[in-house]
């Protein structure tokens, strides 16, 4: 005889059957059948939700939704949301807000999930979020959904999850367009069916803030549509073209004959592809690498065999982060991405055979992540500074009640992983990443730790800011950002207190606070999970960034004690190198040309090729600034291009990092170029403004240089035009080295 799962005699034995179960929750739910019971059912699953709710997992959470949906059916949604809301659990929290929503009480459902702390801070949280901007833009708050979709795509873990915000995204765009700090054209081309994940680099993007247009091209076409001028890439006039190409497209056998005219005819292939991306549609390019496959007749003989399959793309890979590098283009190393997802989750043979589906499934939402954050790079939006707190975020415990002796640095596991996580944040300081100290302490014992705990290994020289004290954080991120002369959105906050992170995140939410597990352990791969420091290439002056933000600091404080800026030029003797474009500093070159966005007249981007065509035209003027003084050198940082049209000389683009504002530089560089046009013939300067949505600091440039303007645009932007002085202005503030102009003559004091 059948047993009736949903008698009250078997509800009634129900918990001590389901303590021997994983996952009591769904146990319990089983039991109800989903009936929607509710004189029988709630009493079960409050007990269940008080004993068990703590932690939910994501089958947890979606069984839970599906529950309510059926449960909500029987009528009296709201009043059994409010007696199951009334038992202290993420689980319980979590399912009443799921039985407001299917009984269409979507601000009430909203209000419930926002109240709600995250389970973890991985797909639990992502799930949270969806439903919180699901229920925000089914109440018509489409404000409010934004940040809520922006915030589950960083954490996404699955594919499910990213369709359903991208089905969520575009219902958003249909009321409101997203605000977005860049949006970009992207084709992707490749060897697999792209549609299965490419579009689902929308979510992606949006999680760090841009929009994207993404079009994909057939299977297996990726040369052919580069390559004809006809194709769909000459309409869509891509800004962004990713080569998504496999393994198997390598058309590599077991072992290769001749591996080394192997490798260098498949590069000479691919940068053939770039040179055309570049220069026929002026398109920035991601190349994939190559998987090396787990299952090969050969087994681990293929790696040491000189013409195995996995030696091969071992050095196809190698050679091809050296082409990329020299030809402008960034690798997305999907070698790595499917060594870290694990290769058996990365590649699914079935669906490749059936499907032509590359990668799987589970690998979609790493691949999309780093794929967005490339992009992300590409559009200069890398962050530029981590802000960090102290007790239980470098250290554990509170070093203002612990004492120096008493918290955990060092010396056993729990202080091992804060130690570590000092190694990584010393890690990224290297690579030109400031670091800042956010907390709130008194600031001498704060300082202690760096000072004089044997075993930290970040020291106080390290911080380019360091305040620790019992203002509120968001005052103190805002300080922060004007004393580094960077936008609050170049800021990334990391506080072990959730509180502190939710409050940070609705004060300013241009900072970006990634969530951090419980496990110090975990600090650094959570930070790296990101990929917020993302960045294109690295150089000598992005070695000394850190330390010249830190100098910074100290010339701001030179000139608060100033009584008038010349005074505080004077003082920081400082001596300016203006030099035509050279090859040694390229690289520097084109990443600055690339990445920055806040002083720069146009934000045009451009490749190492086009600038190398630069140099060697004569009609090009090419600029790079140099600048140090007493407290250092800050290196390359600034750029001016011009051409010669005629009678004129139009400005190109003119660009300056922030490090190096506020010092009279811009009129260097401007006298310089005034200087070549007059040598040169030139009767006059042409000065275009193209507004951006973070380059408003130029958008009087010209005027302040009294440049007439001479064209206004629907978009903001303008054209100007200035005659060529006589004479130059006598500089007496500063020592100038001057070898642009066309008699390649120095100047200066």
């Amino acid at each position: 005889m059948a047993t009736d799962m949903t008698s009250t005699a078997t509800i009634t034995q129900a918990p001590a059957f389901l303590d021997s179960l994983d996952d009591p929750i769904r146990g319990a739910l089983a039991l109800l059948n989903g009936d929607g019971d509710a004189d029988a059912g709630v009493p079960l699953l409050q007990d269940v939700l008080a004993r068990y709710g703590s932690r939910i997992g994501p089958k947890t959470m979606q069984a839970l939704a599906r529950h309510a949906k059926s449960a909500a059916r029987a009528g009296d949604a709201a009043v059994r949301a409010e007696r199951i809301r009334a038992v202290p659990t993420a689980a319980a929290q979590w399912y009443a807000a799921a039985l407001l929503e299917s009984a269409g009480n979507f601000q009430a459902a909203a209000e419930a999930l926002d109240a709600m702390d995250d389970a973890s801070w991985g797909e639990e949280r992502a799930l949270r979020l969806e439903a919180l901007a699901r229920n925000h833009l089914c109440a018509g708050q489409v404000t409010q959904a934004w940040l809520s979709l922006r915030y589950a795509a960083q954490v996404a873990q699955t594919r499910q999850t990213l369709v359903s915000l991208d089905r969520l995204l575009t219902q958003a765009r249909q009321s409101a367009e997203p605000p977005v700090k860049a949006t970009r054209r992207i084709a992707v081309l490749g060897s697999g069916v792209l549609d299965f994940w490419a579009g689902l680099l929308r979510p992606a993007l949006f999680g760090y803030g841009i929009g994207g247009e993404i079009v994909t091209g057939d299977y297996d076409q990726y040369q052919q549509a580069v390559l004809d001028p006809a194709s769909q890439l000459g309409t869509f006039r891509p800004e962004i073209v990713v080569l998504a190409v496999d393994w198997r497209t390598l058309g590599l056998s077991d072992e290769t004959a001749d591996p080394a005219t192997t490798v260098r005819n498949l590069i000479d292939g691919m940068t053939a592809l770039w040179r055309t991306c570049q220069q026929r549609y002026r398109a920035a390019v991601i190349q994939t690498n190559f998987e090396i496959p787990e299952v090969d007749p050969l087994g681990r003989l293929s790696a040491a065999s000189p013409g195995g399959r996995a030696r091969v793309i071992q050095r196809l890979n190698l050679e091809l982060w050296d082409a990329a590098q020299q030809a402008g283009v960034a690798v997305l190393d999907v070698e790595q991405l499917a060594a870290a997802t694990g290769k058996r989750n990365w590649s699914d043979p079935g669906m490749w055979i059936a499907a032509k589906q590359y990668p799987a499934a589970d690998a979609v939402p790493p691949l999309t992540r780093n794929l967005a954050a490339l992009v992300r790079a590409l559009c200069g939006l890398t962050s530029k500074c981590a802000v960090l707190d102290l007790d239980g975020t470098l250290w554990g415990g509170i070093i203002g009640e612990d004492g120096l002796g008493g918290i955990r640095l060092g010396g056993d596991a729990e202080g091992e992983a804060y130690t570590a996580f000092h190694q990584y944040l010393l890690g990224l300081r290297g690579r030109g990443i400031p670091l800042a100290v956010c907390s709130k302490n008194n600031e001498e014992d704060a300082r202690s730790v760096f000072r004089r705990h044997p075993e930290t290994v970040l020291k106080e020289d390290d911080f380019a800011v360091f305040l620790a004290n019992w203002e509120p954080k968001p005052d103190n991120l805002r300080r922060i950002a004007a004393m580094l002369n960077v936008g609050l959105d170049s800021l990334v906050f990391l506080d072990d207190n959730p509180v502190e992170r939710n409050l940070v995140r609705r004060e300013l939410p241009d900072v970006e606070v990634p969530e951090l597990p419980d496990d110090p352990a975990r600090y650094a791969e959570a930070l790296h999970a990101t990929y917020l420091f993302e960045s294109l290439s690295l150089t000598d002056e992005d070695r000394r960034r850190a330390d010249t933000y830190r100098e910074n600091v100290e010339r701001t404080e030179l000139a608060a004690g100033s009584t008038n800026l010349d005074d505080y030029l004077v003082s920081l003797r400082m001596k300016v190198d203006l030099r035509p474009f050279d090859e040694a500093n390229l690289p520097r070159i084109v990443q600055l040309i690339n990445k920055t966005n806040q002083f720069s007249v146009t934000t045009r981007r451009t490749s190492a090729s086009e600038v190398t065509a630069w140099m060697q035209d004569p009609a090009w003027y090419t600029q790079f600034m140099r600048l140090q003084d007493k407290f250092g050198d800050s290196g390359l940082t600034g750029v001016m291009i011009a051409v010669r049209e005629g009678e004129t000389l139009r400005i190109v683009n003119w660009l300056m990092s922030c490090r190096v504002l506020g010092r009279r530089i811009e009129n260097l560089m401007l006298a310089s170029l005034m200087r070549h046009a007059r040598h040169a013939g030139a009767a006059a300067v042409i000065g275009e403004y193209l507004p951006t949505a973070k380059n408003g600091q130029t958008a009087d440039l010209f005027d302040r240089f009294g440049f007439e303007r001479i064209e206004e645009r629907e978009d903001g932007g303008r054209l100007y035009r200035a005659a060529v002085p006589a004479d130059d202005e006598r500089v007496t503030w500063c020592e100038v080295t001057d070898t642009t102009a066309s008699d390649m003559s120095a100047v200066g004091e």
